[in-house]
């Protein structure tokens, strides 16, 4: 299901099949700004300052971010022809974010988590040693045109879909030892191939189409697209890299290095009969003349050279930052680790206490060059307020740096999802009192680790939202049960309905084909007052008491057209029967009847034809 739409920098995503619902996401990364809209990159050289022709080595560092707003939405959305007037347009809801930072033929491909915020802004830096990679790196960005850095962002998000007419089974772990042959890790590889390696992964049986019917043949080529829609989501990384018939950097792919032993747990396919929930990606990318567009980039101010002195390499000095100017209400405590050699040290951020620490080690030095190691390794964790259960913690794992700076990015360990409830517009509240929604926020790995919360959806209260922050959101799943009690008078059967979700959260009130009947009554109003119309349908065909039933009144200031609209599970049950309850003005009756029953198989009756 290829649902995205890209207009004026804005991609959208059909984020329902039955609705013209859309979330919306920046196309393309851009550069972090200052006030003075200069560029926040930066190339730092750091040199002998005794002979500045002795280049120890240099950093590179830029802040990129995915800048929408839903006034650019709105405007993109009202340009294009296949996006419908009435869109509902809400941004989109990272589960998971990641950027990757190329310069081909320089550095290797460096992938760093983002904020799962609005913006999912990044911090991405390298470190480059050799002096000539340095000095040519250098004369390349003096101008922004010839400069080879490319940013390529993947976006984890959820998908809803409609029951489908097939789905896939594989072994996910066999599928990736077949990616592994085919590709390697180091080989730049185009969506036409994986489209390829989808087509041979079904046509060697290694993922299976499963059907209704007895030919799974027919839906090959649909079959496949899904194919590669998953395989791109869960297994590869968008990367930029030198290709010998291109003057500049082409985007492509790299097959990530994963751990596949949860993969079964995932939902990857849709499902017959059933509305699935499934992970997708999409893949943000811009070189560098892209990203700085627009922006005072100058030179000078971007490449800087930094003279350090002999004792500089006495100490392995790294400064911590945290990403973000400020701390979220929720999160009580950030503790960072720093560990070089057998040397540790923790280092804490709470609120009025985030100002940068520094950490700061006798240098090690390698034994067969004689120079300092400059790795350091450090992971941070945080503790914050979940939803239920008071204070909980995550931790980013393992980390590591050369640089000697470090940026904590709290936002890419947790995620908050704002999740709305809502009626539809024309959901009819004379048929259902009340909708008690249940979510569920459940961890995949951990059953136990569950958050949820209930809400009464009523015509006074016809929405809701709901924001929870959630450690690890790529390790969830969200499930919806709605629970339709029938309003009086009402010929609707009250439903429990269980679904997986995303963040929108849909209801409506038509849960069953509908068995309708119109009624009028075109009686002489100047013999009758009043006339009193009782529904029933018998919609059951084993249960002879399952019945549903309305009352009408029909009176001559009254509408004498009204309609009887019930569930209808079982189609070929058609018969409504009706009774009928006529109040004679005095004088008026003559002897004919106050009382009659009957029943139709038709669209509609007029009662006054019964008497």
């Amino acid at each position: 299901m290829n649902s995205q739409i890209v207009v004026q920098d804005i991609c959208f995503i059909r984020a329902d099949p039955d609705r013209p619902l859309y979330f919306y996401c920046a196309a393309a990364p851009v550069i972090r700004v200052t006030d003075s809209n200069q560029p926040a990159v930066q190339l730092q050289i750091f040199r002998n300052d005794r002979d500045p022709e002795t280049v120890y080595y240099a950093t590179l560092s830029l802040q990129t971010l995915l800048v929408s707003s839903h006034e650019a939405a709105q405007a993109a959305a009202n340009a294009s022809p296949d996006i419908p007037r009435d869109a509902i347009l809400m941004p989109l809801q990272a589960i998971a974010c990641s950027a990757t930072l190329d310069i081909p033929g320089l550095i290797a491909s460096q992938t760093s988590k983002t904020a799962l915020n609005d913006e999912q802004n990044c911090y991405l830096f390298t470190r480059l040693s050799a002096p000539d990679n340095i000095a040519l790196l250098a004369a390349l960005m003096a101008t922004p045109a010839t400069t080879p850095i490319a940013v390529s962002y993947k976006i984890d998000y959820l998908q809803q879909l409609p029951p489908s007419t097939f789905e896939l089974e594989a072994r996910w772990d066999r599928v990736y030892q077949f990616l592994q042959q085919s590709f390697g890790f180091n080989l730049l590889i185009f969506s036409v191939d994986i489209e390829e390696t989808s087509a041979r992964l079904i046509s060697e049986k290694i993922v299976t189409i499963k059907v209704r019917e007895t030919d799974p043949n027919s839906h090959i080529k649909q079959a496949g697209a899904e194919l590669t829609q998953i395989l791109l989501s869960e297994f590869f990384t968008p990367a930029f890299g030198d290709v010998s018939t291109q003057s500049k950097p082409k985007a492509g792919f790299y097959l990530q290095r994963l751990d596949v032993k949860d993969i079964e747990q995932r939902r990857l396919s849709g499902r017959l009969s059933e509305t699935t929930v499934v992970r997708r990606s999409l893949y943000p990318q811009a070189l560098f003349p892209e990203l700085v567009k627009g922006t005072d980039y100058r030179p000078e101010n971007v490449i800087i050279e930094s003279d350090l002195q002999d004792d500089f390499f006495a100490h392995r000095v790294v400064h911590i930052n945290l990403l973000t100017s400020d701390l979220d209400s929720n999160i009580q405590l950030v503790v960072a680790r720093l560990r070089y050699g057998e040397n540790s040290q923790p280092f804490t951020f709470r609120k009025g206490d985030i100002q940068p620490k520094t950490f700061r080690m006798p240098s090690l030095l390698d034994p067969k060059t004689g120079k300092m190691l400059w790795p350091v390794e450090y992971d941070f964790t945080v503790y914050f307020n979940q939803a239920f259960g008071g204070i909980t913690s995550v931790s980013s794992g393992s980390l590591q740096t050369e640089m000697d700076a470090i940026y904590l990015d709290l936002d890419s360990v947790y995620g908050r999802y704002d999740f709305a409830i809502k009626a539809a517009s024309q959901f009819d509240w004379g048929w259902y009192q009340s909708v008690l929604v249940t979510l569920r926020c459940r961890h995949m790995l951990l059953p136990a680790s569950s958050v949820s919360r209930r809400f009464q959806i009523s015509e006074t209260s016809p929405q809701a939202d709901y924001p929870v922050m959630l450690p690890n959101p790529d390790l969830y799943l969200f499930d919806v049960t709605k629970e339709y009690s029938s309003a009086v008078n009402s010929p609707h059967l009250p439903a429990v309905l269980n679904e997986p979700t995303s963040q929108d959260i849909a209801l409506f009130s038509t849960l069953y084909p509908q068995r309708i009947v119109t009624i009028s009554a075109s009686l002489a109003w100047e013999d009758v007052e009043q006339a009193i119309v009782s529904a029933s349908y018998p919609w059951s065909p084993t249960d002879s008491d399952a019945i549903l039933q309305q009352v009408f009144t029909f009176t001559e200031s009254g509408p004498t057209l009204q309609r009887f609209s019930a569930d209808q599970p079982d189609p070929a049950r058609l018969t409504v029967n009706l009774e009928i309850w006529l109040t004679w003005r005095p004088g008026k009756g003559g002897g004919r009847p106050d009382y009659l029953q009957t029943a139709t198989v038709h669209d509609s009756i007029d009662i006054a034809t019964l008497h």
